[in-house]
């Protein structure tokens, strides 16, 4: 297996670069739905050439650091109790969110909102349209429609999620604004149920798993990803038999990393990827990328894994090597290297879903449909991956659910889980260790509101359908 050498490879590449430290200020930048530069809706949809490109943008915004390649996945983390920012040198990046001390007027409540209505925007033209385009043949329409769907179902479970209570707390409870059609958009939009959000991201992501065929680029959506997002998506609203199905079509045939391809799994797509985000030099900042916030050279360098955390690997585990201290970079706390830059700073992948996942959420489902032996065999799978000489679980009830919970802890961690996974299952929030924020409250403490974000300051005055009364409980 190589571990030893495989790590002391990374030590040694730690040890002999040379650590960039980029001064970058943080500015707020607001979004708007329709950029001054685009063309016509009549010439996007003149023909399949100028469609397509209107698709590539689609997929350019859920990439975009404010989105999906930075922010989204970051701040789910940090809101957690596993991965923390580093308490100095953090660049003052994301220090309220991981202090979970946020206003509606902060860029980190803002820019997240406005990109994902701006993804939803387009992904709306393209789906309302994509019939009148004069060239298109039917397989180009559906292809067109479909990842369209997906991306406006993959935007607003992730706004759902952010600025909504949980499901499993009040399913009626008001979530975010559903547009699908945006032509008129003077009126402004009164904020849904968070169930009738959910059933139109099931409707969207039906249609298009029926309608899109497998595709070998895993940077495009496709019936996989469909499926994997159905899995998501009835995993929060507690449909388990429907997460656990669809969980198993999504990772169907694949085969998962070994240990050896752990260690480059987390840079570039590999044999389990379902979806990923790739960054480049050419098309995104090179600092504002996942990997510039997690590996130790090169970027802002900030993260960090929470001790008490790092203990809950035992030693045989592969994963455990993720986890560094080197005294010339940070000598009190663990440096995380599970995401690496790809050759070059800037260059990189963020897997965004993959097969592990899938199976850990197909354990979850039977664990709560009391079937133990289903579920102890999917946390196998996972688990004697990493860990060879592992021995199969025989707990049952809630021992198994929590062996499952904490494996999706190990075997997730970094990559945008934790804080969702918390609030989707009203668990206690608790941090310890050298964490230098610390909590401890339940669902039943005043302090739950803070694991929702506040709908942004900027939406209520923009709105004429909100006021401030709309706000979220606790902002």
């Amino acid at each position: 297996m190589k571990i030893f050498e495989m790590k002391t490879k990374v030590i040694n590449l730690i040890k002999a670069a040379f650590l960039v430290l980029v001064l970058a200020g943080c500015s707020k930048d607001f979004l708007d739905l329709e950029p001054t530069d685009a063309i016509s809706e009549d010439e996007v949809f003149g023909s399949y050439v100028t469609a397509n490109s209107a698709l590539m943008g689609a997929y350019d915004q859920l990439s975009s650091f404010s989105f999906g390649g930075l922010y989204n996945p970051i701040m789910a983390d940090i809101m957690g109790e596993d991965v923390m920012i580093n308490s100095v040198n953090n660049w003052n990046w994301f220090i309220p969110v991981y202090q979970m001390n946020l206003l509606p007027n902060y860029t980190y409540i803002d820019a997240p909102w406005w990109a994902g209505y701006k993804l939803i925007f387009n992904a709306n033209q393209i789906i309302n349209n994509a019939i009148y385009i004069p060239d298109a043949t039917p397989e180009q329409m559906a292809s067109l429609v479909g990842q369209a769907q997906v991306l406006r179902a993959y935007a607003m479970l992730k706004l759902a999620q952010m600025y909504s209570p949980a499901y499993a707390k009040n399913p009626d409870a008001p979530s975010i604004l559903l547009n699908t059609d945006s032509d008129d958009l003077d009126a402004g939009f009164v904020r849904a149920k968070l169930s009738e959000v959910y059933a139109q991201i099931e409707s969207d992501l039906i249609a298009a798993a029926s309608q899109l065929k497998a595709n070998d680029d895993k940077g495009f959506f496709d019936n996989r990803s469909a499926n994997a997002l159905l899995a998501r998506l009835y995993l929060d609203m507690g449909k388990w038999e429907m997460a656990r199905d669809h969980a198993k079509l999504a990772s169907k045939d694949l085969t998962l990393m070994d240990i050896n391809d752990m260690f480059s799994g987390f840079s570039t797509r590999n044999s389990e990827t379902i979806y990923t985000i790739a960054y480049t030099q050419e098309d995104n900042n090179t600092y504002l990328s996942l990997p510039s916030f997690y590996w130790p050279v090169g970027g802002y360098s900030s993260m960090r894994a929470n001790k008490d955390f790092v203990s809950k690997f035992s030693a045989a585990d592969a994963r455990k090597s993720f986890f560094l201290k080197l005294d010339e970079i940070d000598k009190d706390r663990f440096l995380i290297v599970k995401f690496g830059h790809n050759n070059a700073v800037g260059n990189a992948e963020r897997i965004c879903i993959r097969a592990s996942e899938m199976i850990l959420i197909e354990a979850e489902c039977e664990a709560e449909l009391g079937n133990h032996a289903e579920a102890q065999n999917a946390l196998y799978k996972v688990q004697k991956r990493a860990n060879p000489g592992v021995t199969k679980s025989t707990a049952t009830d809630q021992a198994l659910m929590n062996e499952v919970l904490l494996e999706r802890r190990k075997e997730l961690f970094g990559e945008g889980f934790r804080w969702q996974d918390i609030k989707r299952r009203q668990l206690p929030f608790v941090r310890t260790g050298d964490h230098w924020v610390k909590f401890s409250f339940t669902a039943q403490d005043p302090d739950y509101f803070r694991l929702t974000f506040p709908i942004p300051q900027s939406e209520i005055d923009a709105n004429p359908a909100l006021s401030n009364s709309d706000q979220n409980i606790g902002y």
